[in-house]
């Protein structure tokens, strides 16, 4: 879901970069890493709730044979995921889910939540709950911690940031038991702390998107290759207790559909 505010320009940006722009791809070898438990489990259908360009939708058919659906409140991103050729899409808005009850074995939200003001979590992840059938999965990611909050958080209209804590506590109200959890893109956290902390104030910087331009192409090797040895750790079971981002997978327990 692209928030309000982002300019055409910018989903411009996301779109142009999510084939080849490290963060994006070492974070999907995150992600891939880290539900590797569901890599033996049939899904047969799945929304991806705040779609944006469709990209992260058609990983999952890809890795997990599903059909997914996606939704996104902005119109210009459903245009970008058909071109991408992701056309089962419509508009609507994570707080309302346009969906019946217990019609999706998968639901998946990637930095979404964060767009929300704090205290509005609640009712999107109780609607998750809701179209998920009993035995089905939730797969969340959103940006943790404030104090790694930088100039392109600000750019994309970012409200708040997570930890881990509170967020799976309030994934416990809605019937939805975690199976996983880990922070990720950990071993640059201390190098964007320094920065968003200390250089980008003291330079004054104003706030800017951070996937405008692609880096050196030495530079963005090295930052995927980091991104990569985490994902083998995370696959290894390893959990990170710091980190730009938090993952969540949490499962719909039999009993929660009568609650």
């Amino acid at each position: 879901m692209m928030p309000a505010g982002i300019t055409p320009e910018e989903l411009h940006n996301i779109y142009a970069a999510e084939e080849q722009f490290w963060w994006y791809q070492g974070m999907r070898a995150i992600s891939t890493a880290f539900l590797n438990p569901l890599s033996s489990i049939r899904l047969e259908r799945g929304l991806e709730a705040g779609c944006g360009t469709g990209y992260n939708a058609l990983e999952f058919e890809r890795l997990y044979g599903c059909q997914m659906v996606g939704m996104d409140l902005e119109p210009l991103a459903l245009l970008y995921g058909r071109k991408r050729n992701f056309k089962r899409s419509l508009r609507g808005s994570i707080k309302e889910l346009p969906f019946p009850a217990e019609c999706f074995d998968l639901v998946t939200c990637f930095d979404v939540l964060l767009h929300l003001p704090p205290g509005e979590e609640p009712g999107p992840l109780a609607e998750f709950a809701r179209v998920l059938r009993p035995g089905g999965w939730l797969v969340l990611r959103v940006a943790a911690f404030n104090l790694l909050r930088s100039r392109h958080s600000q750019f994309v209209s970012e409200r708040q940031r997570f930890r881990a804590g509170p967020l799976l506590r309030l994934i416990a109200r809605c019937g939805l038991q975690t199976v996983r959890w880990s922070y990720a893109n950990s071993f640059l956290s201390p190098i964007a702390l320094v920065k968003f902390r200390i250089v980008e104030p003291l330079l004054g910087t104003e706030p800017h998107s951070g996937v405008e331009a692609m880096p050196p192409a030495w530079l963005n090797r090295l930052l995927k290759r980091v991104l990569l040895c985490e994902a083998a750790l995370i696959r290894r079971g390893c959990r990170f207790v710091f980190g730009q981002s938090l993952l969540i997978l949490a499962q719909k327990t039999a009993s929660s559909h009568n609650a």
